[in-house]
């Protein structure tokens, strides 16, 4: 398997320069960076993840993972003792498990920390088989978790139906503010324990992640390329109609031809010491900064392309969908992101063929072809990209699609996704029906490379 995978790469794979300053090599090498590897649980059996870790001030790490279906699990992770601990099911906290209704079966958003507490919201998305009605699904509701015991506490309800995609924490003003599925933006009061609509700023697809800026002014996007801003002062929301993200704008094919979610940023984060954000578009991986002040609207600037080296001089509409696992190195002033080299991000249930007659995978690799992980950096001092390689555990597992990444207070990378799965008793299902895996914690440390 593996030397099939070697002898494919070395084949399909070169470097190229779009962007960056760093000089084109003429071949590929191919790499695998040791990591490390921590298994979640062989009970509850997750099968997904998006967005939802966060590395708090205890050198603990909080996770959310989540089976379209059935339940979200929220664990945490002692860095210091690498000792992995599962906290709540949500659909057993709020009483929603055995009654033959629609769960809190999600947790989409990047949680954030105040007060000794992680605060996040829910998510419903298709948590219910299809003969049962929608309408019994009860609402999304925020949640905190108690940083010294571990509890995790139910707070009020957000809305009647519609969870959240992406989250965001005013510190100051002791607020969250949340995009919906809805189309809507939401802001909860820590200290009155209610929610406020502030009313619709997408009527298509929903970006999977917002952004606050120095001021408390958040930000979203929407296709095809465009950016909504919530200005805290004027309590408006603007659509921003001069300014455009770096995307294709085509339809990716006449047979379905519509705006989707690679239109629009896929993960963006504040730097608070360039005072900008950084992120990555959804369809061509570029990397971004986005000046919120340069001008009336701002200004954004393409950094580099991110995506696997093989795709970067090829057909754009080929390159897989960006991965939520982007991360900021404080101590480093570096990006780190971990794209796939195949398949697309929804652990196998997306395919990029929207017709459904041959997947994407196959067309480069017979099929035999994991949708492997493959870690790339980018300089912010120097602007130089590097290819670092494919994360491969010390037990010669493989990283496949991540859902999220966040970088400690020591340097290291740390990302939650899938990962091949060799042991029956952990695997929860075969990614494209042929590769199995489970989900799983990883650490690059950047000092070992």
């Amino acid at each position: 398997m593996v030397l099939r995978i070697i002898f494919v790469l070395f084949f399909l794979i070169f470097s190229s320069n779009l962007y960056s300053k760093e000089p084109e090599k003429k071949q590929f090498e191919l790499n695998t960076v040791p990591i490390k590897h921590y298994n979640f649980s062989n009970v509850h059996k997750d099968a997904q993840m998006w967005s939802a870790m966060y590395i708090a001030s205890n050198n603990k790490i909080y996770i959310g993972l989540c089976t379209h279906g059935d339940a979200a699990n929220v664990y945490e992770f002692d860095i210091a003792n690498e000792r992995m601990r599962h906290l709540a099911d949500l659909t057993v906290l709020l009483n929603e498990r055995g009654k033959g209704i629609w769960t809190n079966g999600k947790i989409h958003v990047q949680m954030q920390e105040l007060d000794g507490y992680v605060y996040f919201g829910s998510f419903c998305e298709d948590n219910g088989p299809p003969v049962i009605d929608a309408r019994s699904y009860e609402g999304p509701y925020w949640f905190r978790i108690d940083m010294d015991t571990g509890d995790v506490e139910k707070l009020s309800r957000m809305n009647s139906f519609w969870g959240l995609l992406g989250q965001c924490l005013d510190k100051e003003r002791r607020l969250i503010y949340g995009l919906a599925e809805d189309g809507h933006l939401y802001r909860y009061s820590i200290d009155e324990n209610t929610t406020i609509d502030l009313g619709r700023v997408d009527n298509w697809d929903i970006c999977r992640t917002i952004f606050m800026d120095d001021k408390g002014n958040v930000y979203g996007s929407y296709p095809p390329g465009k950016i909504w801003k919530y200005d805290v002062q004027q309590e408006r929301i603007f659509d921003l109609e001069f300014l455009q993200l770096p995307v294709l704008l085509q339809s990716r094919t006449m047979a379905n031809p519509m705006l989707d979610r690679r239109a629009q940023w896929r993960v963006i984060e504040w730097d608070p010491v360039d005072k900008l954000a950084y992120g990555i578009v959804g369809g061509t991986n570029n990397l971004f900064k986005y000046d919120v002040d340069a001008g009336r609207e701002g200004q954004i600037n393409v950094l580099s392309q991110l995506c696997a080296p093989q795709y970067r001089k090829g057909d754009p509409f080929k390159v897989p969908h960006a991965t939520l696992a982007m991360t900021l190195s404080q101590p480093e002033r570096k990006i780190y992101y971990v794209p796939v080299i195949s398949g697309d991000f929804d652990y196998g249930a997306v395919q990029l063929d929207v017709a459904g007659k041959e997947k994407f995978s196959e067309n480069i690799s017979q099929g035999d072809m994991p949708p492997l992980s493959f870690m790339i950096s980018f300089n912010l001092k120097s602007n130089i990209r590097t290819d670092i390689g494919l994360l491969q555990a010390e037990d010669g597992r493989y990283a496949y699609g991540l859902g999220g990444a966040e970088t400690d207070s020591q340097g290291r990378i740390w990302f939650v996704g899938a990962f091949e799965e060799p042991n029956q008793d952990y695997v929860v299902r075969h990614i494209n029906g042929k590769y199995p895996y489970s989900m799983g914690l990883g650490c690059f440390d950047p000092s070992d490379y």
